[in-house]
């Protein structure tokens, strides 16, 4: 027995060596280049044209620090084969295309307020947007200011944008689709809603939550048919949430790590970086906790709580386990840590919600 085992792991030596040298010859490595660049090329794009789901498609579950693992906040929703974001964090964009989504189908991004980790991939999603075969403007919803977000990003894109029409040409580039529009909005208490789309089996609507000093901090419910997504933006523990969030589907919520982002602050004070402390401080009051979030879900009667711009990263398990302390007590099903690549399927006319990795 011993024999035959050495013998099977001599055989499995050899052609290792063998694969390995061959992979060396130009030839060989020619032909492995073709066929993985066909397989890639050859793969079919997500399908986002289904007439009768809502769907979410993370590509963007991060924050302002740096994360390998999660780009900046970014969610893509289909709905009946219309196709939005909210928001476009750094590092969004690229994320879409590694999914293979096809950015032609997007029309418009819902800002849910204007800090810089929600808005700095613009530039990217509406040139790869336009790349991917867009025909029309892509519209800007928010807050006031994005309007200076949509003519701004037009503006400093004017050079590249122009060179693109130059070198492929209209045929490839169409003219018309390089605008950026904005539609801003405000929404005057936080008793009240507004409805920023409200066409067919479609209902997007808007409403504050506190995240100091903004004045304008927005969350959104997504109706589509008689399914609901409701999201938080960035906010503190609000009973807006449980408000506007009644009954939804998923409620997609921020959270950041208490307990991580205090080891990290002691961190940087123990280190003498006391300005990096205080602004992540500052930040940990703007901010609500997992266990903070569950109850919120709860309160709503959400039936899937998705924890989204997850702060700080967790490249550690340990990180995990700690971000998580408490929630199980307080919600003890229905809770998924959001990552990059997650899809959330809601069929209309079913209870049912379809989640799991692309």
């Amino acid at each position: 027995m011993k024999r035959v085992l050495l013998y099977g792991v001599g055989v499995i030596i050899v052609l290792v060596a063998l694969v390995a040298i061959g992979l060396r010859v130009p030839a060989i490595q020619d032909v492995v280049l073709e066929r993985g660049v066909n397989a890639v090329v050859s793969s079919d794009q997500i399908d986002l044209s289904d007439p009768d789901s809502l769907t979410l498609i993370f590509c963007g579950t991060g924050g302002p620090f740096p994360d390998p693992e999660r780009a900046g906040p970014c969610t893509l929703v289909a709905a009946g084969g219309r196709v939005f974001l909210v928001d476009s964090g750094t590092g969004g964009a690229q994320r879409l295309q590694q999914l293979r989504v096809p950015m032609e189908r997007l029309e418009a991004v819902l800002y849910t307020h204007l800090h810089s980790d929600h808005i700095a991939g613009l530039g990217d999603v509406a040139l790869n947007s336009w790349a991917g075969g867009r025909k029309e403007p892509l519209t800007l919803y928010g807050p006031p200011g994005v309007e200076g977000l949509a003519n701004g990003t037009f503006d400093a894109f004017g050079i590249d944008s122009k060179s693109r029409i130059d070198h492929h040409g209209e045929e490839v580039f169409e003219p018309q689709a390089q605008v950026i529009k904005s539609a801003a909005f405000l929404v005057p208490s936080r008793d009240d809603t507004v409805t920023v789309i409200e066409e067919g089996d479609l209902k997007i609507t808007a409403f504050k939550v506190d995240h100091v000093p903004l004045e304008n901090a927005y969350g959104y419910r997504i109706e589509f048919k008689d399914r609901t997504v409701v999201f938080s933006g960035d906010t503190v523990r609000d009973q807006n949430m449980v408000r506007f969030g009644a009954d939804a589907d998923v409620m997609v919520h921020e959270v950041m790590g208490m307990a991580n982002i205090h080891a990290i602050i002691g961190a940087l004070r123990g280190n003498g970086q006391s300005t990096t402390a205080k602004i992540l401080t500052d930040a940990s009051e703007v901010h609500t906790s997992p266990v903070d979030a569950a109850e919120i879900a709860n309160e709503a009667n959400a039936s899937l709580l998705i924890y989204n711009h997850i702060v700080p990263p967790m490249p550690l398990g340990v990180m995990e386990d700690i971000f998580m302390r408490g929630v199980s007590d307080v919600r003890s099903e229905g809770v998924v840590i959001g990552f990059d690549g997650l899809r959330v399927r809601l069929p209309a006319g079913s209870d049912e919600i379809a989640y799991g990795r692309l």
